[in-house]
């Protein structure tokens, strides 16, 4: 029986390679592709990630010596004007890089005048400023003009190429060698011959290029794995089984560039980066190409043209109940999240058995790997959202039991249930995470089948609602932590009673947080039965006959305007 079923699984692997199951779209070659090539994009991005521009960072902050308020401070500055251009990004993406002439003429013109009001920023004297932020001036400069730049690259790089690699790909075939250029050239800057603000202008500089190109690159992973196929159904293993190969090569260079850096100095040598940044990175963009082989399927026909306007795509946003569902859950998911930091502080405080910490949580995550396995029986069983609500609320039950810490004597018991309660948590979060990832891409076909538009970059707008929210509600957090006595000496947490009181606090918050992040999916509706008339209809609309079949027309695939009033 055994010879039979293993003669039975090689015989549907080889019918699988090349061509995809019935009613399926990805065939197990392609899904190998987007895997391996997706692990080279996300090793190189998580080389480039360790020239953060933040003074936590070790090359920026202990090597380079940026402290941390400069960097926090530019950070700042960079987030407000990222949040002014939200709308104006979306359209970019959404629009494929092609937008109205007189929108164009207004880019232009707004560019001119901010191109030479950085120019008089550049030379003016900001010596009052100092004690803000030294040169303040000059990095207000040089973020308005990487901004601009960033901005009118990904036009050109959309409307070239867009057409022919979709939204997503072309950012991950033209930005993986300028990533590694301005990365490898940032760990050569003579920061030792540098004054201060001349060693500060620089890195912000170089850091600036080097996130503008791999953001893109290795940020898109995640969105393209969202198109690689419009059933709903296909989409939750892909989601499931993909990170497992996402995550491997991560999980080697964690292991490796320690290694390699005794070689070259340790960690807090420029030298080790110097070497892994071209070396490993390299690797990793030269996988990464891997992924062309996979392909962005949306149910849109070859000749559509995008035209979202930033009226129309507001509206559709701001009056989705699926976007509303996902963002207010969001909200209090950061709350929920906020027990996450109770590990390093029992074992640091509570037990002061800190060296087994990393040995403890990787054990912790052991569980990820065939929870993710587990998560399509889970969904063949039960809808998404009786699946998020059901899961969610042991989420809750498991958060709560963290309480038991306190009561349970010496270190070694306290271990015990940190760990017990660490792999449930790992069971029963992994498949959350899983299927709610795949309610974006769902809500994204479900906006096509209404509006007629794809409006994937346009959901970002939501930020404006979502982020001064979780701003003003970020705030409860420590508040309650300084009640009980936690301001900014975390040494009073070798006392018991202040450690127990804030682990109260987090605990209470976390259940609390977690309830509130579940009701809004109680009104999540959109099951697999719907999801499959959607795409059957928009397939009707853009007259595709097989996608199975038509090997062009599983390459860019469907534009589907519903009629006013229509349902599903």
């Amino acid at each position: 029986m055994a010879k039979l079923n293993l003669r039975e699984t090689a015989a549907k692997l080889k019918a699988n390679w090349n061509k995809p199951k019935e009613g399926e779209y990805l065939s197990i070659k392609e899904f190998l592709f987007f895997g391996l090539g997706g692990m080279g994009l996300f090793t190189t991005g998580d080389v480039i990630a360790m020239l953060g521009f933040a003074g936590t960072s070790v090359v920026v902050g202990k090597i380079y010596g940026i402290s941390i308020q400069d960097a926090y401070v530019i950070g700042i500055i960079g987030t407000i004007l990222g949040f002014l251009l939200i709308p104006l990004r979306a359209l970019i993406k959404d629009n494929l890089g092609v937008l109205p002439a007189k929108l164009m003429r207004t880019i232009h013109l707004l560019s001119a005048v901010l191109l030479l009001v950085s120019g008089v920023l550049w030379i003016l004297p900001s010596a009052g400023l100092d004690g803000f932020l030294r040169d303040a001036y000059k990095h207000i400069a040089i973020k308005i003009v990487s901004t601009i730049l960033e901005i009118y690259i990904t036009i050109y790089v959309l409307k070239f190429f867009g057409k022919k690699y979709g939204k997503f790909k072309p950012f991950m075939v033209f930005f993986g060698l300028p990533t590694l250029i301005f990365g490898t050239l940032f760990t050569f800057l003579p920061y030792r011959d540098m004054d201060y603000s001349t060693k500060l202008i620089w890195t912000h500089l170089i850091t600036n290029l080097v996130f503008m190109f791999n953001g893109p690159y290795s940020g898109n992973v995640d969105n393209m794995k969202s198109l690689l196929t419009p059933n709903s159904e296909e989409r939750t293993k892909v989601f499931s089984i993909a990170p497992i190969m996402l995550g491997l090569g991560r999980s080697i260079f964690g292991i490796f560039f320690p290694i390699i850096a005794t070689f070259t100095g340790g960690q807090l040598n420029i030298a080790s980066y110097r070497l892994a940044i071209p070396l490993i990175g390299g690797f990793g963009m030269m996988q990464g190409f891997l992924i062309l082989k996979a392909k962005e399927r949306i149910i849109q026909s070859k000749d559509h043209e995008a035209k979202v306007s930033f009226r129309d795509s507001l509206k559709e946003v701001f009056t989705s109940k699926y976007l509303w569902i996902t963002n207010i859950s969001g909200v209090f998911g950061d709350i929920a999240g906020m027990q996450d930091g109770l590990f390093s502080m029992i074992m640091l405080y509570g037990t002061r058995m800190e060296w087994m910490m990393g040995l403890l949580l990787n054990i912790s995550y052991l569980p990820t790997t065939p929870a993710n396995l587990l998560t399509p029986m889970i969904t063949r069983h039960f809808s998404k959202r009786q699946a998020v609500v059901g899961l969610r609320l042991i989420q809750s039950v498991l958060k709560a039991c963290y309480i038991l810490v306190i009561f349970v004597p010496g270190s070694i018991g306290k271990i015990a249930v940190i760990m017990a309660l660490g792999l449930l948590q790992s069971v029963i979060g992994t498949p959350v995470g899983v299927i709610q990832g795949t309610m974006g891409p769902d809500i994204w076909d479900y906006h096509q089948w209404k509006c007629g538009e794809r409006l994937e970059a346009s959901t970002g707008l939501f930020e404006y609602f979502s982020t001064p929210v979780k701003m003003l509600i970020g705030f409860a957090g420590p508040f309650a932590l300084r009640l009980v006595g936690l301001v900014s000496d975390w040494d009073i947490l070798f006392d018991p009673t202040i450690l127990n009181r804030v682990i109260v606090v987090h605990v209470v918050f976390s259940v609390v947080g977690m309830l509130l992040a579940t009701v809004p999916y109680i009104f999540y509706d959109l099951t697999p039965d719907k999801m499959k008339k959607i795409a059957e209809d928009l397939k009707e609309r853009a007259g595709e006959i097989d996608d199975a079949e038509d090997e062009d027309a599983q390459e860019v695939p469907v534009k589907i305007m519903a009629a006013e009033g229509e349902e599903i």
